[in-house]
């Protein structure tokens, strides 16, 4: 429970808004921390090896070693001293200490400790023992005494009788870190205030989200009486443009679905009515003609059944054969619609005229489906056809362009840009899948169909790309 709880918590839009805040401000700290590392320290030591050398330099050029050291009024030379250091005659080695006014040997212990907890005799000693042999002139060294780093220049001088000295200047190189320290304290203070201020952000944020959650479960239980209020034109304001677009769409498909099931429980339950009437009538010996013309009966109304039932299967895996459908070869277009056109001949002998002028056309794809396409603008063009049918094929384009034209009854202008939809229902109220199956096809190998009234009849135009 409490692994979900904190699961939860971290998932949270203000935990993700806090986290990205933190890490940003993470990354400023430890860019500013490795800079202060890298960069600020060394250039800070470069001034103060330069402020020690002029220090120094102040010191040889006025040749007065006897006054006590000013120099550690400056910032940068803080605790910065300097002493000299002898070689009589004899090669007795002498520190004389400027600022404490006394002499003595190198191995005298009675000298006061360093502010920094270093016996200052063994300092200056090691210091000392940088001297080498020769003239020096401003020689700089760095070196670490006692877990303490020390900057110091050693020139050769003129002092007394001694037979050789040195002035050596030295400064302690204490790191100040109190503007790294100061940078991790406000970088946590803004971490504190990131927080709240991801809390204020995240619940602005989030309650426009919320509305569109819930208007979303809303849409999952098809409740369509209320649209999401728009109040703002960002990302979220157009989300819930785009939700409400959703909506309608939903809302259209859902009454047309129910029209749908309504236009097929009725069309489908007539059929059944009519066969099972026909097949008691013949059980029971009651018909009005003979019992072949019942027989005829049952057939035809199965037929019609099975043709709808078919129509529906096919329309519900159209779409996932298409995707996994890999034919795709050379159609004759001029062939296949002569097949097509001689076979409704001799199924529809019914006085009806055909007018043919098929060019030639080749295009790719799928046969069978291609000639379902056909067939089935076809097949309704002779249900409403009075006395003539015109097949015509030619090429404008890049397209194989495919007329149908019948002389029935013009398409009521209402119904013309709705009659290729799933559920749509015919002027006597019957529901046909056989258009909105030629639309799936042809949409899918890019193509284009359309329908117009003329002065006399209906035309059908399929465009397929060549």
């Amino acid at each position: 429970m409490k692994k979900f709880k904190f699961k939860f918590k971290f998932n949270s839009l203000t935990m993700r808004i806090w986290t990205t805040f933190t890490v940003i401000i993470l990354i400023i700290i430890s860019s500013i921390s490795f800079f202060y590392l890298v960069a600020f320290r060394s250039i800070n030591e470069k001034g103060k090896v330069q402020d020690l050398k002029v220090s120094h330099d102040i010191l040889l050029k006025t040749n007065n070693f006897t006054q006590p050291n000013r120099s550690d009024e400056y910032r940068n030379l803080k605790g910065s001293d300097y002493y000299i250091y002898t070689i009589d005659k004899n090669n007795t080695a002498t520190i004389v200490n400027i600022n404490k006014g006394h002499q003595m040997p190198p191995d005298s212990q009675n000298d006061l400790n360093s502010p920094f907890k270093t016996n200052d005799a063994n300092l200056k000693i090691w210091m000392s023992s940088y001297i080498t042999s020769g003239t020096l002139y401003e020689k700089q060294f760095k070196g670490t005494y006692n877990n303490m780093k020390y900057i110091f220049i050693i020139s050769s001088i003129k002092y007394g009788d001694f037979g050789k000295s040195y002035l050596i200047t030295y400064i302690p190189d204490i790191v100040d870190n109190s503007l790294l320290y100061m940078v991790l304290w406000v970088g946590l203070i803004f971490i504190a205030i990131g927080f709240l201020t991801s809390k204020l952000v995240a619940n602005y944020i989030s309650k426009p989200l919320k509305e569109l959650e819930n208007c979303t479960v809303r849409i999952s239980h098809k409740d369509w009486e209320k649209p999401i209020n728009v109040k703002n034109e960002d990302e979220i304001g157009r989300l819930a443009n785009s939700m409400n677009l959703m909506q309608k769409e939903l809302k259209r498909t859902d009454e047309e679905e129910k029209m749908f099931l309504q236009s097929i429980s009725h069309d489908l339950k007539t059929p059944i009515m009519v066969i099972m009437s026909h097949a008691e009538a013949i059980i029971d010996g009651v018909y009005v003609e003979s019992v072949e013309k019942n027989a005829e009966i049952i057939r035809d109304e199965s037929l019609s059944l099975e043709k709808k039932v078919k129509q529906m299967l096919y329309l519900n895996t159209l779409d996932y054969v298409l995707e996994n459908n890999f034919e795709n070869i050379e159609i004759n277009l001029h062939r296949l619609l002569l097949r097509i056109t001689n076979r409704f001949k001799v199924i529809n002998n019914n006085n009806i005229e055909w007018d043919l002028d098929i060019k030639d056309a080749t295009i790719n794809g799928n046969v069978d489906k291609v000639q379902v396409s056909i067939e089935n603008i076809l097949d309704n063009g002779l249900r409403y056809a009075k006395s003539k049918i015109c097949v015509s094929l030619k090429k404008e384009g890049a397209f194989a362009v495919i007329g149908i034209y019948n002389d029935g009854p013009h398409i009521r202008e209402e119904h013309l840009s709705h009659i290729f939809d799933n559920f749509y229902k015919d002027k006597t109220g019957k529901f046909g899948l056989g258009l909105a199956i030629c639309m799936k096809i042809i949409n899918y190998y890019n193509g284009e169909i359309e329908v117009t009234n003329k002065d006399v009849g209906v035309n059908f135009l399929i465009k397929y790309p060549l």
